[in-house]
This record gives C-alpha cells, sequence and structure tokens, in this order.
C-alpha cells in the first residue's frame, strides 16, 4: 500500500496539474518528504535488478524497505545529480563520495547526508536524519563477533577511543580484512554535531587518495543511525608506542618523510588534517607508514574559512599544536608541518619539543619557549635535522617551509647523505 502510494507521489510531485513534466527536484523533494513520514532513514538509489532502463528507489527504516518506486535511468541518474549538488558531492569523482546538507522537510529540520558511489551504472545511498527526533526509541546496534554490517562481517574488536570503537571486520564476498570504526551508541545520543568528524574523514578520503593516508573505502549507517567509516585494515601500530632509544634516527627521518608526503597531497587536494600526532601516525613491521584519523579535517575552500571570528575551539593535540592555532588562528598547511615537526622530534628523542605539567604551560611554551635542540637530547641526529626542525617549530608560518612538498625534499637530502656517509663508513672500516 505504502508502496504504491510513494510511487503516485512521484507521478504527481512536480505539480498539482496535469502535463507537468517530472523532474529531479520534485522527485528529491518528494523522496525526502516520504522518508519523514515513514521514518525512514535511507532513500536508496540502485539499477532495477531486471530492467536496466530504470532504477529503483527503496526507502528503508532499521534496514528493512518500508516502501519502494520504479524511475527511468534518465531521471534516477539526474535526482542522484540533485542530491549530490544539495550536498556538494563532486560527481566526476571516481571513487565514493559523501556530503552533507540540512533542509526543511515537513516542518522538521533535517540532516541529509549523501553517499554517490561512481560506476557503469550511478548508485547513491542518501541517509536522512532528523535534528529534533533522534529516534531514542531505537536500541543501540549490537557489534559483537558475527555481527553483520553491509557488506561486511565483524571479526574482533581492535579498540576503542573517546569517540568510537574500532573492529576488524571481513568482506563477506571478498573474504579481505577492513577496519570498521563506529560513533560510540552514547555519544551519537548526547551530542548532535558527534557525527560531522566522520562525515569529515569521509569528505576527505574521498579528495585525498595517497599511499601514506589511510584509505576510506566506505561510509554508512548503523540500524541505530549512527554512522560508520570503513578503511584499509593497517597492520602495524602507532608511533606512539615509539621508543626512541631502540631506532636508528634515519628510521624516523623516513616515517617523517612518508608523512610528510602524505600530508603535501593533502595540502595540494585542499585539505588540512588538523590533528598530526604520534598516535595518528601507523608504522608497519616493514617500515610502511601512514596518517590516520581526519575527524577533525579543515577544507580549504570552505567558505566558512573566509570568516574573520575567532574558531569556538582550538584544533589539535595539545604537545604538537602549533602557535598560531592557540591564538585563535583557523587550522591550516603550516600549522600541520608544525605537528609534524613536534611529532618528528619526539621519534628522534623519546619526548615532544615541550613538556609541561598543564596544557596552560605547554600553550605558553609553545607560543614563546626557544625552540629546544634535538641534536643536544641525542647525538646521533645529524646537524641538518636540527636545521629542519628549527624551520617546522619556527613561531611564525611565514618562517616555515613555504610548502610541505619543500619539508619533503629536505629530508629526501638528509636521507640521501646519511646513505652516502654509511657506505663510506663500510669502506673504511
Amino acid at each position: 500500500m505504502l508502496a504504491s502510494a510513494l510511487q503516485t507521489s512521484l507521478a504527481a510531485a512536480p505539480a498539482h496539474t496535469r502535463g507537468t513534466p517530472l523532474t529531479p527536484t520534485s522527485v528529491a523533494d518528494t523522496l525526502l518528504t516520504a522518508a519523514v513520514r515513514t521514518g525512514a532513514e535511507l532513500i536508496l538509489f540502485e539499477p532495477h535488478p531486471t530492467d536496466k532502463s530504470h532504477y529503483r528507489v527503496s526507502l528503508e527504516r532499521r534496514q528493512e524497505p518500508v516502501a519502494q518506486a520504479v524511475l527511468t535511468s534518465a531521471l534516477g541518474s539526474a535526482a542522484i545529480a540533485r542530491f549530490a549538488f544539495l550536498s556538494d558531492v563532486d560527481l566526476l569523482v571516481r571513487t565514493p563520495t559523501t556530503g552533507q546538507t540540512q533542509a526543511l522537510v515537513a516542518g522538521h529540520l533535517v540532516d541529509v547526508i549523501v553517499t554517490v558511489r561512481p560506476g557503469a551504472v550511478l548508485r547513491a545511498e542518501v541517509y536522512v536524519r532528523i535534528q529534533d527526533a533522534r529516534a531514542p526509541d531505537r536500541p543501540a546496534a549490537k557489534l559483537g563477533v558475527g555481527a553483520r554490517v553491509g557488506n561486511y562481517r565483524v571479526v574482533e574488536a581492535l579498540g576503542a577511543g573517546g569517540m568510537g570503537s574500532v573492529f576488524r571486520v571481513e568482506h563477506m564476498v571478498l573474504g579481505r580484512s577492513f577496519a570498521l570504526k563506529v560513533l560510540h551508541a552514547h555519544m551519537f545520543a548526547s551530542d548532535p554535531g558527534a557525527s560531522d568528524g566522520f562525515l569529515r574523514e569521509a569528505r576527505a578520503a574521498a579528495r585525498v587518495k595517497h599511499p601514506n593516508i589511510v584509505d576510506v573505502v566506505d561510509f554508512g549507517h548503523l540500524a541505530d543511525g549512527r554512522p560508520y567509516l570503513i578503511m584499509e585494515f593497517l597492520d602495524g601500530s602507532s608511533v606512539s608506542e615509539w621508543e626512541a632509544a631502540d631506532h636508528e634516527p634515519a628510521e624516523a627521518l623516513r616515517i617523517g618523510r612518508q608523512i610528510a608526503h602524505g600530508l603535501a597531497a593533502a595540502h595540494a587536494a585542499g585539505v588540512v588534517h588538523a590533528d598530526v600526532s604520534s598516535g595518528n601516525i601507523f608504522v608497519s613491521p616493514a617500515g610502511h607508514a601512514w596518517l590516520v584519523d581526519f575527524g577533525l579535517a579543515q577544507f580549504l575552500d570552505d567558505p566558512r574559512r573566509r570568516s574573520s571570528e575567532v574558531p569556538e575551539f582550538v584544533v589539535g593535540t595539545p604537545s604538537y599544536i602549533a602557535p598560531e592555532l592557540i591564538q585563535g588562528k583557523r587550522p591550516d598547511p603550516f600549522s600541520d608541518q608544525y605537528a609534524l615537526g613536534a611529532v618528528l622530534f619526539e621519534l628522534l628523542t623519546g619526548t615532544p619539543p615541550y613538556t609541561a605539567k598543564s596544557v596552560r604551560e605547554l600553550c605558553i611554551m609553545h607560543l614563546s619557549a626557544p625552540i629546544p635542540s634535538c641534536s643536544a637530547q641525542n647525538p646521533a641526529v645529524p646537524a641538518a635535522v636540527d636545521a629542519i626542525l628549527r624551520r617546522c617549530l619556527a613561531k611564525s608560518p611565514e618562517s616555515r617551509f613555504p610548502k610541505t612538498g619543500d619539508l619533503v625534499d629536505a629530508l629526501d637530502q638528509v636521507l640521501a647523505s646519511s646513505k652516502t656517509n654509511d657506505w663510506r663508513r663500510w669502506l673504511e672500516s
């Protein structure tokens, strides 16, 4: 009954008069209204299973279909394009891309989160969340071993942080391991903005593809409405567990060089990580490094960055935060560079450049304390590295490297020199 009513609504959506053609705008409006009125959380666009010249559009509530309608391929793809336009999703990107917007639908303020999946035929998922009705009656989805999330099966819990939990999952068809990151149920229920970090991370991943940045391959929502990310599974550990005394300086420099290379790609794509720290860098046993957790990422083309207002919150981790962020500036490539310099200092010496008993003291040191000498704490560090770190940790952004790619070049030169010196020592022995 509901399915036929939705199909009738779509057929009559553009106007109250006959003969007016159906439009992508009217289809999108009708689907959003139907979702809100039926309590559906998801609008799913997919090719019709038996008629490739049409789309099947489904409304789902708690992962169960509540209504379906059929659209021509031309109208279905145009409706997807309409949702993409509203949520600022670039249809030219050849990877799954997610965007967000808000709309007033049937008297409710609604978050509309759109994921477009390119391919031979466009597919799309439109998640609908009513802001003033966060569905407290929906029980939290259970993610024990064996639970299914989309095409993935939970294998084991990997850990939990303040915002969410991470699980190892396996694609049920491919048999390949991935990592699932999901927001805590209590955070979702109590903080309407807690989901934003997951969306930022998905959007950053859609913009930046680089071997030294963790790849986010999917984005979705559990039956209780919580967002989740599916990421590549990293065989390694955080460098926050790194013991500097157990590693040669060249190892630290190679890790720093890889992360700088990933950051340079992110900055070129208009993405600022905004929370580079030792806890957000993973290294494999073979020495491959990844930068993870873009939940605080900033987009350089975001119109809000042009505002003269001071940001409400200081973004970053205290041990690695750039002085200008403490002063109320917005994160940018220079602040990422400062944070990476602080991480590299820690990898080489065992401690960040500044330590203090309180966050307030630590911030004062970032603002005014002299830049410490890395080689004074670790004599094995070449003088050229000290020069690089002094530049990364300069109090003024203008005194740092003009581009993150320049930092990559500087580290390359030191590493090349280190290899030459090692070779000469071997010849002289």
